[in-house]
């Protein structure tokens, strides 16, 4: 009897080689078909897929065909992510804001929840308490973590519970240690601090999807950092990582005022932080002299 097709879904991917969890729990080795790469299709973690008997025993199957994804990371390469963490740390690196506001971006275009992970708020509770209100009064959802606190289970299984989950964030703010301290793998290494640099040393060597909480969770290397004008952001894109400012939607005196300084703009109003002003003007300011450029 000739095996049959199977459904199943991309844990990992290494050399070419794909580890497939199948739909009854059984994980396996498999190709894709030549045929992604005349179509310039690349298998990518977290898609799911069917596979079918390859016939070598080396690496029984063959991936046949790749599901509609509800979003595609580019770099790091992952799809179909529900909901995004986004860590940054009180101190020890310094929080990095512009690569935060420009993931809050990226999260509503591709239908991503953002969720905030505050971590080492014991080593400034000032400051941390600063970068909640920040966040908090923006309109985001805000969870923290310390040294001899980390997340509360029941935030944890709220969070995971049936959700492909990515953690992302500068290196060194806690990302491995976290998925470390939640699945208890000794494949995910823990990152140390560099003395010298001040910044975070980037351990994670692939993008992996690991069962939790009846979801998934996905350790997602190479946010270290994100520039604005190659991830295709648009002007319009801009608000949706500032919902300050669509509370004064249709209130200023301009309907296409940009909030850069126009007559009649009530910014003011908004309830913006200076610093979230600034980098939305900056990130603004990069589309535009983009747009000039390309001629779009």
């Amino acid at each position: 009897m000739v095996e049959s097709k199977k459904n199943g879904r991309i844990m990992k991917g290494v050399g070419g080689e794909y580890t497939i969890l199948l739909e009854d729990g059984v994980s396996v080795l498999a190709k894709p078909r030549g045929i992604f790469r005349n179509k310039k299709v690349i298998p990518t973690v977290g898609d799911y897929c069917e596979v079918e008997p390859s016939g070598d025993p080396d690496i029984p199957y063959v991936i046949v065909s790749i599901g509609e994804r509800k979003n595609l990371l580019v770099r790091p390469s992952v799809a179909n992510i529900d909901v995004l963490i986004i860590a940054v740390s009180t101190l020890d690196p310094e929080p990095d804001l512009k690569l935060l506001d420009k993931l809050l971006i990226l999260c509503p275009k591709l239908d991503i929840e953002p969720l905030i992970w505050l971590t080492k708020t014991d080593l400034s509770r000032q400051k941390a308490d600063a970068l909640i209100k920040e966040y908090s009064d923006a309109g985001f959802n805000i969870v923290e973590s310390s040294h001899d606190q980390m997340l509360p289970d029941e935030k944890i299984h709220e969070i995971f519970s049936g959700h492909t989950v990515g953690i992302a964030g500068q290196s060194g703010v806690g990302k491995s240690t976290l998925c470390h301290r939640l699945t208890g793998m000794d494949k995910i290494e823990v990152g140390s601090i560099s003395e010298r640099l001040k910044r975070g040393k980037h351990t994670t060597r692939h993008v992996e999807l690991f069962p939790f909480q009846g979801g998934f969770l996905i350790d997602t290397p190479g946010f270290s950092s994100l520039d604005v004008d190659r991830i295709g952001l648009e002007e319009e894109d801009l608000l949706g990582g500032y919902p300050e400012l669509l509370r004064i939607a249709g209130k200023c005196r301009f309907q296409d005022c940009r909030h850069t300084g126009e007559l009649g703009c009530v910014i003011g109003e908004s309830g913006i932080s200076e610093g979230r002003l600034a980098r939305y003007r900056e990130f603004l300011d990069i589309i535009i002299v983009n747009s000039k450029k390309y001629g779009k």
